[in-house]
């Protein structure tokens, strides 16, 4: 029978040497894995798949909630379920539906499926302490799941999950391939410069950060942007006519704003209120001066 489970922080789950009998769960640092974080997953999950990519060693992960994530098809977790009181709580990975699952001992083991917002579960129980069984579920994902389970009455964890090394790096390669292809694209669409027509003679000041390079051909003018301000909020380009701010039509093409007209001077505006930083652009070669303090 299939229940919907909305709520599910009551039920906990256990671990073999999750710690040392007679400690209470509040006591019990799971060892020999790597402490991490639960407010964004999907960066957890990435940045121990990439570690795996690198060494060949996938490590399971604990997040600040007690659940265990294992890393699929990379070991044959041994779960702890306390006999009577607590039920162990397996997730799988997301969108992932059970195809079959078969238990070894049906006797005296309780098992029942369910569902958590898009995320499989499993819920077990037994009946007796110290007794030993083991798992195996199928999915449509082509998954094969192989738990080994024991009853313990002396310590549990809250949740039991996985995630899989190779399906993320495929997909942070793909991310990063089609990030390529759209900078690719957008440097494409730069229009072509003869170097012959390029002046470079523009010079900036007015914070720690500044503007990558400025230069100017053809009657435009290209400020090229840190990859910081572009993934952040970006500044607003005023020019500067007669010592008054005018806002002016520029675009933004890869990690460059494009004047469609020469200035002599003009302002990025960075920020608000007391936070705001203005960033002056100077046409023309940096005075001798301005050179000598900078």
């Amino acid at each position: 029978m299939k229940k919907t489970l909305p709520f599910l922080c009551f039920i906990t789950v256990g671990l073999v040497s999750a710690a040392l009998p007679g400690q209470s769960y509040a006591e019990n640092p799971i060892t020999n894995q790597a402490q991490v974080n639960k407010n964004n997953p999907r960066t957890m999950e990435e940045s121990a798949s990439l570690n795996y990519q690198h060494t060949g060693n996938a490590t399971s992960l604990t997040t600040d909630s007690g659940e265990i994530l294992y890393p699929y098809a990379h070991s044959h977790p041994t779960i702890d379920c306390a006999p009577l009181h607590h039920l162990c709580v397996i997730h799988l990975m997301d969108h992932e539906k059970i195809n079959n699952l078969s238990l070894g001992d049906t006797v005296r083991w309780i098992v029942q499926t369910g569902e958590a917002g898009t995320r499989a579960v499993v819920l077990i129980k037994p009946t007796e302490d110290k007794l030993t069984t083991n798992l195996v579920i199928t999915t449509n994902r082509g998954r094969i799941y192989y738990l080994n389970l024991q009853s313990t009455a002396n310590h549990y964890i809250p949740m039991v999950g996985f995630y899989d090394p190779e399906e993320i790096i495929k997909h942070v390669l793909d991310q990063q391939e089609k990030i390529t292809e759209q900078q690719k694209d957008n440097i494409a669409t730069l229009p072509s410069v003869n170097p012959q027509d390029i002046n470079f003679d523009y010079w900036c000041e007015g914070s720690e950060t500044l503007p990558e390079r400025v230069f100017s051909s053809l009657g435009k003018v290209f400020i090229q942007l840190p990859t910081a301000w572009i993934e952040g909020k970006a500044p607003v380009l005023f020019i500067v006519e007669n010592g008054q701010e005018i806002l002016t039509n520029y675009e933004l093409n890869h990690h460059y704003y494009v004047v469609n007209h020469l200035f002599k001077e003009a302002h990025l505006i960075i920020g608000s209120g007391n936070n705001q930083k203005t960033i002056t652009i100077h046409a023309g070669k940096r005075p001798l001066f301005e050179s000598w303090l900078n």
